[in-house]
């Protein structure tokens, strides 16, 4: 499987609010001694700004406000090579809302992390970094489903499509479209629509009999991954619901994805898409027509049945038609 899925870091994302030309001063929303943020550290703006490009690594020169709404000034390189401490000219513009991404570490694929044109000498490469899709550069881009524990205790059977609910929260908890499965991990059904605190009406009739019995549930949402725990395990977090837990990769679509299982969709060169069942640093695992779906505790499935390709944030590749790869380089979903 090669080395691990490289997983991108920042010490921050924050962001910019005004620049100022005639001062040299950018005011942010952040708290930079909340954060750790300090003079010296690396910044790369989302979106042109204030004389600021797009993408581009600046330095914090000086910190002058390290609390709420801090403001700096800004340095062109690295402090050492600006040894006069000469403040970038900053154009005048706000109230604006830009991303800053402070401190970043392993947001490209392959190596060097650094050097003339970086990223842009990464260009052609394949290999994909997961972490957080907030943080400037491409990351992978998955659906996840985290699994929660259901307040209260619900009441449905296969004769159904309604269940009802004792002290329960449906109103809060679900969504239309989330899943949810008894206290042994069997799926009960899809959420069609949600009446009230006591009432659920699903998608078609449950697929199991519960009696006043726990129950879990997940709603599927964009995501990204936090940590890489084994070969189709991550830790993930949902990116609307800030929701972090284990998921494991599923051959599922992301609407049918079951509590605790998680999608990445790859795409081939012919322009076809295909999920994925386990990725790394540039190797990728692809679920086939005979793979299982999960690999959920209860599954008895057999999900290694898979078919190798190389992964990348770039253009897809047919087997042996690009730099000598004897399979297929499959474009990963990123944002």
């Amino acid at each position: 499987m090669g080395r691990p899925l490289k997983i991108a870091k920042a010490q921050a994302v924050i962001t910019i609010t005004a620049t100022n030309g005639t001062t040299e001063v950018v005011t942010t929303n952040a708290n930079f001694t909340n954060l750790g943020i300090i003079a010296g550290m690396p910044f790369i703006p989302a979106s042109n700004v204030g004389n600021l490009v797009a993408g581009t690594t600046y330095w914090i020169l000086s910190v002058l406000n390290a609390g709420n709404n801090s403001t700096f000034t800004v340095s062109e390189t690295q402090l050492s090579a600006n040894p006069t401490y000469t403040p970038f000219n900053l154009g005048t513009a706000g109230p604006v809302t830009v991303a800053a991404s402070v401190g970043v570490v392993d947001a490209y694929f392959n190596n060097p992390n650094g050097g003339a044109g970086y990223p842009a000498t990464n260009a052609n490469t394949y290999s994909v970094v997961g972490g957080n899709t907030a943080i400037y550069g491409s990351q992978v881009l998955c659906q996840v489903a985290i699994g929660q524990a259901g307040t209260g205790t619900i009441t449905v059977d296969t004769g159904t499509d309604t269940i009802t609910g004792t002290g329960t929260a449906f109103t809060t908890e679900l969504a239309v479209g989330s899943v949810l499965v008894d206290a042994t991990g069997e799926l009960i059904g899809f959420v069609d629509s949600i009446t009230d605190d006591e009432e659920v009406v699903l998608d078609a009739n449950s697929l199991v009999d519960v009696t006043d019995g726990t129950f879990a549930y997940a709603t599927s949402e964009a995501g990204f991954i936090v940590r890489q725990k084994g070969k189709q395990k991550y830790l993930v977090q949902g990116s609307t619901s800030g929701l972090i837990g284990p998921c494991y990769t599923a051959n599922l679509a992301n609407a049918a994805l079951l509590p605790n299982t998680m999608s990445i969709i790859a795409t081939y060169a012919n322009s076809s898409t295909t999920l994925v069942q386990s990725l790394s640093d540039h190797t990728v695992e692809i679920f086939t027509a005979t793979s299982g779906e999960t690999a959920l505790p209860n599954e008895t499935a057999n999900i290694n049945n898979t078919s190798p390709a190389f992964g990348t944030f770039n253009t897809a590749y047919a087997a042996n038609t690009y730099d000598g790869q004897p399979y297929p380089i499959v474009s990963i979903n990123k944002a």
